[in-house]
C-alpha cells in the first residue's frame, strides 16, 4: 500500500513539475512602476504554441465598426484587444482603418504609417515598419502601355487623384461612385466605366480618379489583368508568409530595448507624441508568449516601459483612448467607449 501511495505521489509531482514548466493562459491585473509612476495594467498572456492570432474585422469587412465583444465572438476568440487607428470621428458610415491589415492570408487594407506585426501559419512573428504598393499589367505585359498601379487597397477615395483597388473585403461590397473604374473577374476585365460597381467575389475593382484617370487607357473589356504586391521596408518575404498581420504603432520595444521613434513612423499627433491617455499594446516575450495589455493615464513612452517591465521582447502600440479595450472569455477587462474597426483576436490552435 505504501509503495502504491508513493508511486501515486511521484506521478503527481512529475505532472505538476511538467505543468509548471509550461506557459499557461493568464488573465489578470498587475501593478507596474515606470520612472516612479505606478500603472495598473489589465493583461492577457497566451502561449503562441497553444493559441493563434487573427486579425478580426468589424462585421467581417473593412470599413465597418462593431463592439470588441462582437468581433471576438464572430471569430470564436478566447480573448481580443482593439486594433489599429481608424477614422472614428468621421460622420460617414464608413470608418476606415489607417494601417496595413492582412486577414486570413489576404492583404485587405494598406496604410502609410506605423509598424506592422505579422504571424505566419506556425505562429512565428515578425515586426517592422513597412509599406505596400501594387503594380499591375495586362495581357501578360508589365511595361508601358500595359502597366498600371494602385497605392491603396480598400480605402475611401479621399484625394483629388487616387488609384485604389477594392476587393470583396470592402465594407458593403460596392465601390464609391467616384472616378473611372475597371471591374475584373477571374483575371479578365468585365467592364470599364464611371460610377459605383459591385465588387465580384472572385475579382476586384480598380478606381482611378483625378490625375490617375489616364491609367484607364490600359484597360479594355476582355483583356487579361493581374497585379503583384510590392513591399517597401522590413524583412524580405514578410507578406507572402504572413497569414495575419496588423499595422499600428509606433513600435515600443525592439529586442527588449525601448525603440519609440515617432518621426520615422510618420506620427505627428500630440495624442501619440506626448499626451497621457488610455493605452493598448501587443507584445511577444522571448519565450514566445503573446501579451495583450491596457493601462490608463500613460504616454506612449511610458507604455514602452510598462511592456518591458512585463517581459515583452518586441511590442507595438495600438489604438487608445475610447477605443482601448480588452475582452476575454465572455467579459471585458477594459470596456471600450466606442465601437471599433478591427481587433487582434486570440483563438485556440486546432489540434
Amino acid at each position: 500500500m505504501m509503495r502504491c501511495i508513493c508511486s501515486m505521489l511521484l506521478a503527481l509531482l512529475l505532472c505538476l513539475t511538467a505543468y509548471a514548466g509550461t506557459p499557461a493562459f493568464f488573465v489578470g491585473s498587475r501593478q507596474v512602476s515606470v520612472n516612479g509612476k505606478t500603472f495598473t495594467v489589465q493583461m492577457v498572456r497566451a502561449p503562441l504554441e497553444q493559441y493563434r492570432v487573427r486579425v478580426g474585422l468589424a462585421q467581417g469587412r473593412v470599413g465597418g465598426v462593431q463592439s470588441l465583444a462582437g468581433i471576438a465572438q464572430r471569430y470564436g476568440a478566447v480573448a481580443a484587444i482593439n486594433g489599429c487607428f481608424f477614422d472614428a470621428y468621421t460622420k460617414n458610415t464608413i470608418k476606415p482603418p489607417y494601417h496595413n491589415l492582412v486577414s486570413d492570408g489576404q492583404l485587405v487594407h494598406t496604410g502609410s504609417t506605423g509598424t506592422t506585426l505579422g504571424f505566419d501559419g506556425q505562429g512565428h512573428y515578425r515586426m517592422a515598419a513597412m509599406r505596400f504598393t501594387l503594380e499591375g499589367g495586362t495581357d501578360g505585359r508589365w511595361n508601358w502601355p500595359n502597366n498600371w498601379y494602385a497605392y491603396f487597397i480598400n480605402h475611401p477615395c479621399e484625394t483629388a487623384s487616387a488609384a485604389i483597388l477594392y476587393t470583396s473585403a470592402w465594407t458593403d461590397g460596392v465601390t464609391p461612385a467616384q472616378g473611372m473604374q475597371v471591374v475584373v473577374k477571374d483575371g479578365v476585365v468585365q467592364e470599364v466605366g464611371a460610377g459605383s460597381h459591385q465588387i465580384p467575389r472572385d475579382g476586384y475593382v480598380l478606381l482611378f480618379s483625378g490625375g490617375e484617370q489616364s491609367l484607364i487607357s490600359r484597360f479594355a473589356v476582355g483583356k487579361h489583368c493581374e497585379y503583384r504586391t510590392l513591399q517597401h521596408g522590413g524583412e524580405e518575404g514578410f507578406l507572402p508568409s504572413a497569414r495575419e498581420a496588423m499595422g499600428c504603432g509606433p513600435r515600443l520595444l525592439d529586442a527588449g530595448e525601448i525603440s519609440v521613434n515617432f518621426a520615422a513612423e510618420g506620427f505627428t499627433s500630440a495624442k501619440i507624441l506626448s499626451m497621457s491617455s488610455m493605452r493598448s499594446a501587443v507584445g511577444i516575450t522571448k519565450d514566445n508568449q503573446l501579451l495583450l495589455i491596457t493601462c490608463a493615464r500613460a504616454t506612449v513612452k511610458e507604455l514602452a516601459g510598462v511592456m518591458r517591465a512585463l517581459g515583452a521582447w518586441d511590442a507595438m502600440n495600438l489604438d487608445g483612448g475610447a477605443s482601448s479595450s480588452l475582452w476575454t472569455q465572455g467579459k471585458y477587462l477594459t470596456k471600450p467607449g466606442r465601437d471599433i474597426s478591427n481587433a487582434l483576436v486570440i483563438v485556440k490552435q486546432e489540434k
